[in-house]
């Protein structure tokens, strides 16, 4: 008989299953104008603090309502930066990357994106990114990109900020944070094959991104640490993320990861080396939070202007 890991689950459409956070706010916050969730993130380099907001797994479909456009337009007047962790669509179809890009278009401030394991489910890769791209969308895949973004609470121009991009993939924590893994099989050897290539391109891409910046963040979909995985079954752990993103993060200068994927997971956790990660699954979070990048000094101004408003 099969071991769990060893079944060959059918692709079906993504059933969203909001968690009460979700249930509460979704409709009416992202319906609305309402002010973000803050969070402050402290990064010693930066005397003036930079808002960088993050989203992810928002799973468009063509046949039902795509809810984030007032919640993503609203970025525009409460952030410096959107970040977008991946699962922009369900399936990967192109008419779906269009629904998010037409409201993506209008946002006023720069806007990341990496992709996620449903929106690799199509095949016209091309004009997937050319749909965004055509939007104003960056989008990273195993790259990085350095932004001059504009400081609308300081007097200072702007800020360099670094942000490394790229999918991640499965393989689970095993044995740095939670002790023995599954048995090895050929499953399980595929996705560990899968996960150091992927950290190895993280490796590279993080070598080669510029050091001359104020701020640092990695964007992937898969994440590095189990600490954010929250309520995800534990026979889930290898298809959420593998340990060998958080070993390649830690040797570098990396002021912030964010990441999606684990729906039923928590908001906040670290790597093994103490590096803050922030899942922003929409199942998680329920709206964009706004994370406020700076000295100690620079984030007690600005957060007298925003209260922490966002779950931990």
């Amino acid at each position: 008989m099969p071991t769990r890991l060893q079944v060959q689950l059918p692709r079906r459409a993504t059933r969203i299953r909001p968690t009460a956070v979700v249930r509460d706010r979704l409709a009416a916050d992202l319906a609305s104008g309402a002010s973000l969730p803050v969070e402050p993130i402290p990064v010693a380099r930066l005397t003036h603090s930079v808002r960088v907001a993050a989203i992810g797994d928002f799973h468009t479909r063509v046949d039902r309502p795509f809810l984030f456009g007032p919640a993503l337009l609203n970025v525009s007047n409460q952030a410096d930066l959107l970040l977008i962790a991946g699962d922009l669509t369900d399936s990967g179809r192109v008419e779906e990357f269009a629904l998010v890009a037409d409201v993506l278009g209008a946002v006023t401030v720069p806007v990341v994106a990496v992709l996620g394991n449903h929106d690799r489910r199509g095949l016209r890769r091309v004009a997937m990114r050319r749909t965004l791209e055509n939007a104003g969308v960056i989008l990273l895949d195993g790259e990085s990109v350095v932004l001059n973004v504009s400081l609308a609470e300081s007097d200072r121009e702007s800020a360099r900020i670094g942000v490394v991009g790229i999918g991640g993939y499965g393989g689970g924590f095993w044995p740095d944070e939670i002790g023995a893994g599954p048995p090895l099989d050929r499953a399980t050897q595929a996705f560990a094959v899968r996960a150091r290539r992927e950290a190895a391109r993280l490796d590279a891409t993080l070598t080669q991104s510029s050091t001359d910046v104020d701020a640092r963040i990695v964007l992937m979909h898969y994440s590095p640490t189990s600490s954010t995985l929250g309520r995800e079954p534990l026979v889930k752990y290898w298809m959420l993320g593998n340990i060998e993103l958080a070993r390649v993060i830690d040797r570098y200068d990396v002021d912030l990861v964010v990441h999606g994927h684990a729906h039923l997971g928590n908001p906040a956790g670290r790597t093994i080396g103490g590096t803050p990660v922030r899942n922003v699954a929409t199942q998680v979070i329920g709206r964009p939070v706004v994370y406020l990048l700076g000295d100690d000094a620079a984030i007690v101004e600005s957060a007298t202007a925003s209260p922490l408003a966002g779950a931990k």
